[in-house]
């Protein structure tokens, strides 16, 4: 099997509770892998930190101001994670727009897992809402990881793995697999369809036999499940709540050549409104294989 192993994750911050949240989450992968950590903060201007910062303080030193006081604020949380993870991290800021520096760092670190809030501080949450959800989730090369504000959970026990017509859908395996054997975790096999064709779902069950295959040969425990519905997005994300996954897995690009699930607002929908950590992830075009 071709196994995805996490050697270098990136965790943008900025200081939001939703934040913390990917942090937790972030370090508990990263110990599983034995991976370090990058915890990256961009910097946009005086407009995005606590104005008592600068309260009597000369325009010219505002920027030494925010550099120390941000230096300080990732040394907490770096100091955090090692004690109680015993993990190597890194603290970085840049100036710029979060979108900007985030892909600027993912190809100078040689970044394979980012892990971030959905929602957070402003600049963060702009960035993320409505439109904005898929640029850093479709454009990333590498696996993303989106943790929505009120999700505490530490670890991941269960995974959720929708499987539906496509091609691409599949990719999600070479991920999933690995994750789920690092942490010991159940995988829910999820079979999506939108048709009552018994022809269709004799097809769909061919593939969820494989994939359940796959999963027995690591030694997982798999729980499978087929829902027929409108709205696959929905579908999957309750399912997820049901069965109280921690983490559900997409693909970015689209998951139905037939009916465009998951593509464009449905993805959105997914990133921006699941309770669940989404594990969003780019397709490799051309690349339909199941792993072997």
């Amino acid at each position: 099997m071709n196994t995805q192993i996490f050697h270098h994750i990136l965790i943008p911050v900025d200081f939001s509770p939703t934040c913390e949240s990917a942090i937790e989450e972030g370090a508990f992968i990263a110990k599983s892998f034995g991976a370090d950590i990058v915890l990256l903060h961009a910097i946009e201007g005086m407009h995005s930190y606590p104005q008592n910062w600068f309260t009597g303080c000369e325009p010219s030193t505002i920027n030494g101001i925010i550099r120390k006081k941000v230096s300080a604020k990732l040394n907490t949380y770096a100091k955090k994670i090692r004690l109680k993870y015993e993990i190597s991290v890194e603290n970085l800021t840049h100036v710029g727009k979060p979108t900007e520096v985030i892909s600027e760092t993912v190809a100078e670190r040689d970044i394979d897992l980012i892990v971030m809030g959905t929602h957070g501080a402003r600049g963060f949450e702009e960035f993320f809402l409505g439109s904005n959800a898929n640029k850093i989730v479709n454009l990333a090369p590498c696996p993303v990881i989106t943790i929505r504000q009120g999700f505490h959970e530490n670890g991941i026990k269960s995974i959720v793995l929708p499987i539906d017509d496509s091609l691409h859908s599949r990719q999600k395996v070479n991920d999933v697999i690995p994750i789920a054997e690092k942490c010991n975790a159940v995988v829910h096999l999820l079979g999506l369809i939108q048709s009552n064709n018994p022809v269709e779902l004799a097809k769909l069950n061919i593939k969820l036999d494989t994939v359940e295959e796959l999963a027995n040969k690591a030694g997982l425990k798999c729980v499978r499940k087929v829902v027929n519905g409108h709205n696959i997005a929905m579908e999957a994300m309750k399912y997820a709540e049901e069965v109280k996954a921690q983490m559900l897995a997409i693909m970015t690009d689209h998951e139905s050549n037939m009916t465009g699930m998951f593509m464009g607002v449905f993805a959105q929908q997914i990133v921006n409104h699941s309770k669940v950590p989404v594990l969003s992830i780019r397709p490799i075009k051309g690349n339909y294989a199941y792993p072997t």
